[in-house]
């Protein structure tokens, strides 16, 4: 891997513009926060293509002391990404800053994410629903057959990426592997810690139980419930007391929340959702058939829908 220039010294939070990464990329400007750190706006020197640079915040750093560590980060978080599936961002590239932080180099995305979108328009149409989910699924699929689980799916790890004339949306799933890298790295010390988000977690995952597909099952099911009412099934800004509910109660019916929704798709939703692991769909591909069906029923009762 090529050296890294321009890290500012009197800031170590901030990337200088010029700053080149792994010998290739030219950091361009900050863009903000993101999951686990900072976004960048770069560019590849030689094929002047814009990409993204994820530079992760200090504190995980402290679980990076030798080359070997820093190539499992680089295995954790390119490993979805190589299956090439298309709703998975790509990761181009990942490596160490010579102050420590780790960082990623990846497709930059213009759009927004499926949270963002929620807040602005309060809940989205069915059908668009259950298209971006089905996409989100299909993602998670490929990712799952390559043997990488997710542990973090959620409606901000989402982008939405309008294509050109209006035509629709493309999907994109981000963060594939940090999670998993982060929690394995963290449990070295700290056992029964996890990397994740409460409204999120599946119950078995509150409970410290060993990661299994069904985790991102279950994630699915709330981003479609959150996507159709507009909030998680367990909302809130206290997030151990939604540990604690998941751990004490069922979710929510779908049909509680929206009664008319058609049969198969609270059906798939509360399915999803189900406290025992083993009553929910049992892989991606279930969840696909599944959703696929509701398309289809919805399709025949509205007329053409977009693919």
């Amino acid at each position: 891997m090529g050296t890294q220039q321009g890290l500012s010294e009197a800031a170590e939070d901030t990337l200088e513009a010029g700053t080149l990464l792994a010998g290739h990329y030219r950091v361009l400007q900050y863009v903000g926060a993101a999951s686990f750190g900072d976004l960048y706006l770069a560019e590849h020197v030689q094929m002047r293509s814009k990409v993204g640079v994820r530079v992760l915040s200090s504190q995980w750093k402290t679980w990076v002391r030798t080359e070997e560590d820093v190539d499992r980060f680089r295995r954790s978080v390119r490993d979805a990404s190589a299956t090439g599936q298309s709703n998975i961002a790509q990761v181009f590239e990942a490596g160490r800053l010579p102050d420590g932080r780790l960082f990623m180099v990846t497709e930059y995305l213009v759009g927004h994410n499926l949270y963002e979108e929620i807040q602005q328009n309060q809940y989205l149409p069915v059908a668009r629903a259950c298209r971006v989910i089905r996409d989100v699924a299909r993602a998670v699929r490929a990712a799952h057959e390559a043997g990488v689980i997710h542990r973090d799916l959620k409606a901000d790890n989402v982008m939405l990426i309008p294509l050109p004339g209006g035509d629709g949306e493309a999907v994109q799933v981000l963060d594939f592997g940090i999670a998993a890298w982060a929690e394995g790295e963290a449990r070295k010390s700290s056992p029964g810690v996890f990397v994740a988000t409460p409204e999120y977690m599946a119950p078995e995952q509150v409970q410290g139980k060993p990661a299994t597909p069904l985790f991102d099952i279950y994630a699915l099911g709330v981003m479609l419930f959150e996507a159709l009412v507009g909030e998680p099934p367990f909302a809130g800004s206290n997030g151990p007391f939604i540990l604690k509910s998941k751990s004490s109660r069922a979710a929510p019916s779908l049909a509680q929340k929206l009664p008319g929704m058609p049969r198969r798709l609270v059906e798939l939703v509360d399915d999803c959702l189900l406290m025992d692991a083993q009553m929910r769909p049992q892989s991606a591909r279930e969840f696909l058939v599944r959703i696929d069906e509701v398309l289809r029923a919805l399709q025949r009762l509205s007329g053409p829908s977009p693919a």
